[in-house]
């Protein structure tokens, strides 16, 4: 989600809940920054060590011990939205601890930067690409004023912030590959779109130019599109096949095939690389072509993650999303699963100016689609998003306060087309009516990997079974 994280406890139904429960065991990607962080680092000498406790409880005594056990002098930390309360109090229990600074990263964390100087939760904010403020740390250059870098002026008690703007790196091929090296790979997966591992993620591009209002990758990244070479993408993937094994990559650009001369370029690249590698990747259905499509066939592309547009075109116009009509998106759903590539589409329920009624529609049109799989999500206005704006504007919500976020507040709080209750319920039947279909049981479950699949769902429906008995 762009760094804001994502809260897998969604939908109310024990369908909805089953969903959830395959997700959160089947998805486990690792923060890429922190393996950027740690190239830039350990290439200007530094001593790095890694700890992922992302699926960890931040209150238990022993996940604390781990990080203040190495005495640290700096921590470098992801932030998110969905999880910034427990993120910025273990790291200053940190702190307490054992005396070590904080350089996080994450658009939640700029959007409220002035309050968590001033609450002194953290001594530097990465503004923009996080290797700008990481580079200044690496060279011992950090001061409150440069591009990138978000700190408090010297001697100012308490702590002001000096702001500064955001830091984005032009020349990406200058960018140390990811260093892996301390990160448990073999804990990564994206199940059930590319079932082979070891797995990991890849950056090939950065930046959305689209102004969808509901979207917090152009909040994180930057509208301009920054592509990195060719050459440099086919070898980091080569790398990694050769030095970690890895099977399965996940390219996390925002929109792969913006470019799309580019993209065709790379899928030649990655095929005729010979690497026996499976991948997949995020884009737009108005940024493919039939040609694009076939060479990502040839290429090893197993999945494509792409937005679904609402059916009426007053509804995207409303939340400033440029889309193909529904007849081409349809025929390019359908030529991407004929060329062996799972489509995998997202639809946000309860956008501005969508009735009901519409998006009843348009759930509708999207179980006609030839589609592998869909994910519906509720629409949320994250900080720092136009939608964001519109919803205080317009007196959907309130605009939110760090000090709201560290009490424990709800994060969504948004009825601008229905109320929550009914955006949930709606969600809950969409599920449902998409994935109980027989003959996608029979497509997904037994006709793809029939045998890792049914390990997979027998293990997480025993553990989804135990939950539920816990609970009830």
């Amino acid at each position: 989600m762009g760094g804001m994280g994502i809260d897998a406890g969604f939908g109310t139904s024990f369908s909805s809940r089953f969903i959830a429960q395959v997700k959160f065991e089947g998805v486990h990607l690792p923060i890429i920054t922190l393996a950027y962080a740690a190239a830039i680092l350990r290439k200007a000498g530094h001593e790095v060590h890694v700890i992922d406790q992302a699926r960890q409880d931040s209150e238990q005594p022993e996940v604390l011990a781990e990080v203040t056990a190495l005495k640290p002098d700096w921590v470098v930390a992801a932030t998110s939205f969905a999880y910034i309360r427990a993120e910025l109090q273990y790291l200053a229990a940190a702190s307490r601890a054992c005396g070590c600074k904080r350089l996080v990263f994450g658009a939640t964390a700029c959007h409220f930067a002035s309050d968590i100087m001033a609450l002194g939760l953290a001594d530097v904010i990465a503004h923009g690409d996080p290797e700008v403020a990481i580079g200044h740390l690496a060279q011992g250059t950090l001061a409150p004023g440069l591009s990138g870098v978000l700190m408090a002026q010297a001697g100012s008690s308490p702590p002001v912030l000096h702001a500064a703007a955001p830091g984005f790196v032009q020349a990406l091929d200058t960018v140390p590959w990811p260093d892996w090296n301390g990160f448990e790979i073999q804990r990564y997966g994206y199940f059930p779109l590319l079932k082979r591992r070891p797995f990991l993620t890849m950056l090939a591009s950065r930046g959305c130019p689209y102004a969808c209002s509901f979207c917090p990758y152009p909040v994180a990244q930057g509208a301009p599109f920054r592509g990195r070479s060719v050459k440099d993408v086919v070898a980091e993937a080569s790398f990694l096949v050769k030095t970690h094994g890895i099977r399965s990559i996940l390219f996390r650009d925002p929109t792969f095939s913006m470019d799309i001369g580019r993209a065709k370029d790379l899928a030649r690249g990655l095929r005729d690389a010979h690497l026996d590698l499976d991948w997949g990747m995020e884009t737009r259905l108005d940024r493919l072509d039939d040609e694009l499509i076939d060479l990502l066939g040839e290429s090893g592309c197993k999945s494509v993650n792409f937005g679904v547009d609402p059916i009426d075109e007053a509804t995207r116009e409303a939340s400033h999303r440029r889309a193909c009509p529904p007849d081409v998106a349809a025929a390019r759903i359908a030529r991407l699963e004929r060329r062996g590539i799972a489509t995998a589409g997202l639809f946000v329920i309860g956008l501005p100016n969508q009735s009901e009624d519409e998006m009843r529609r348009t759930i509708e049109w999207i179980d006609t689609l030839e589609m592998s799989f869909v994910n519906y999500e509720l629409a949320t206005p994250f900080p720092g998003t136009p939608l964001y704006d519109q919803a205080i504007t317009q007196g959907w919500t309130q605009a939110l306060t760090l000090q709201q976020l560290l009490a424990g507040a709800p994060k969504l709080q948004f009825n601008g087309a229905m109320g929550l209750a009914q955006m949930k319920a709606l969600q809950d039947q969409a599920f449902r009516r998409f994935y109980a279909k027989p003959r996608r049981v029979v497509k997904d479950l037994i006709l793809r990997q029939f045998f890792t699949n049914v390990r997979f769902f027998s293990r997480s429906a025993l553990r989804f079974a135990l939950r539920e008995l816990r609970a009830a």
